[in-house]
């Protein structure tokens, strides 16, 4: 249901690192050991999980859990040690776009995952929880309107810039203040995609909730709804839906800006993650405990 707009380079690195969306390095392994609990509480705030609705809605993420450390977690490894190799080089657009598309496949085998479980969630909604699904997406635009569209177009790209270096630090560390003018020069063509952006956020939330009360209204077989939901991925979830030039030139122009003291950074930052991941998959492997019955 939720997916994260992969616009860069550092996006999709954060995307797949962090798994959950937490916002920093630091928490992704402490994350990732409490991400039935995150998981569930994202749930609940978008739908009010009911009494009878819980303990199969924890049940369902714990397997995803466990699937995820199994079958993804590797993957997840070997993708960001062959980043840790093309960081501390030139990089070009190819690269950049290697890694959107294994964060795309990789959330799509995710979501593949996890259809059937949906599809149950899905079965047993009210119209009540259709309506503050919808509620909580309005929510969620009303903020990011107050973030990054609001105001004139300085505003705008003032805000836009603060996201993008965000991303950039978490990498690379530190930028001088010649670099930060040359990226903020650089995102002109990025930002004339914006309110194309946030339409296309929209219209996805708008068919997520259409599909959620079609189910809810007409209660279709389980092999209907996980149709649907299929439907639903191959329409936003293909292969390149998500490519943006513009953004991976924008990342294309950060990375090459970065000094030698920074693409070090930024192979010391890889290299943590790797070891966290690994970490992760051979807590996995030792049967780590679930967080979700322990909320």
């Amino acid at each position: 249901m939720q997916r994260q707009r992969i616009f860069s380079w550092f996006a999709a690195i954060t995307a797949c690192v962090v798994l959950v969306a937490l916002g920093g390095c630091n928490a992704m392994k402490l994350g990732y050991q409490q991400g039935d609990r995150l998981a569930y509480w994202w749930v609940d705030r978008y739908v009010d999980v009911s009494d009878a609705q819980e303990p199969p809605t924890r049940e369902a993420i714990q397997r995803f859990f466990s699937w995820h450390r199994r079958q993804q977690l590797p993957e997840i490894a070997t993708v960001l040690t062959r980043v840790k190799g093309e960081v501390a080089q030139p990089v070009n657009a190819a690269m950049v776009q290697q890694v959107q598309q294994d964060t795309q496949r990789l959330g799509r085998q995710a979501f593949e995952n996890a259809v059937p479980d949906l599809a149950d969630l899905l079965l047993t909604l009210t119209p009540e929880q259709t309506d503050r699904m919808q509620a909580k997406f309005d929510e969620s635009n009303a903020k990011y309107r107050k973030e990054f569209l609001r105001g004139n177009e300085a505003a705008r790209l003032d805000a836009r810039f603060d996201k993008v270096m965000e991303y950039a630090k978490l990498i690379y560390g530190r930028f001088s203040t010649e670099q930060e003018r040359a990226i903020r020069d650089a995102m002109g063509p990025y930002m004339q995609g914006a309110d194309a952006r946030y339409a296309q956020r929209v219209q996805r939330q708008k068919e997520w909730v259409a599909l959620a009360k079609e189910v809810q209204s007409t209660h279709p077989p389980k092999p209907q709804v996980e149709q649907m939901l299929r439907r639903y991925a191959d329409h936003w979830q293909r292969p390149g839906k998500d490519s943006n030039q513009a953004g991976v030139d924008l990342t294309v122009t950060i990375a090459n800006l970065t000094t030698p003291e920074q693409k070090a950074h930024a192979v010391d930052r890889f290299q943590k993650w790797i070891d966290d991941t690994r970490s992760l998959i051979r807590e996995g492997n030792n049967g780590a405990p679930s967080q979700a019955s322990n909320n």
